[in-house]
């Protein structure tokens, strides 16, 4: 029963872990400043986690998709993105509450244990579906906007006192395949 909980306890922390594990792979090379391309589903990306490629290269998590859709600073896609940190903390959370009730429960009631075991994991999926729908609208959303043209104002005060009024047109210069 103790290697079971210690295997249980194990499998959390090596999946509450994961993420950042991933984000410290490429941690000492920088990336080259060329200009934002479009992010593409993988194939065999399914409802239950998108695999996703940019630039050419496969992404190893949906958490990599967050330094291009930071660069291009659309409001709706960083939204989106953020949702998606949240609800996967949540679903994580989830899990970690079941385990600790699992491993520091004193007086198991088998029922009672089996009702959060189950529930939590119907809530962790739940949790990760909505988790990787939110990733999906943001690359979405990412794709759209870096496809479509935009036309932008702006103002910026001289020093004499007056604005210096500006107006700017966005268009994508190459083909975005998409």
């Amino acid at each position: 029963m103790a290697s079971a909980k210690l295997f249980l306890l194990s499998i959390l922390f090596g999946w509450l872990l994961a993420p950042a594990a991933v984000r410290a792979q490429g941690a000492g090379t920088p990336l080259p400043s060329v200009g934002l391309r479009p992010i593409e589903r993988a194939p065999g990306s399914t409802i239950l986690g998108s695999t996703y490629v940019y630039k050419g290269r496969k992404l190893g998590s949906p958490f990599s998709v967050e330094i291009p859709i930071y660069e291009l600073n659309d409001a709706v896609a960083i939204r989106h993105f953020r949702r998606f940190r949240t609800w996967t903390t949540v679903g994580r959370l989830t899990g970690l509450a079941s385990v600790a009730y699992v491993l520091f429960n004193r007086t198991p009631d088998r029922q009672i244990s089996r009702t959060i075991y189950v529930g939590s994991l119907v809530a962790s999926i739940g949790f990760s579906l909505i988790s990787n729908h939110q990733v999906d609208s943001a690359v979405r959303r990412y794709n759209t906007v870096l496809r479509d043209g935009r036309i932008g104002l702006s103002a910026q005060p001289t020093p004499l006192g007056g604005a210096a009024v500006g107006l700017g047109l966005t268009v994508p210069l190459v083909d975005l395949g998409n």
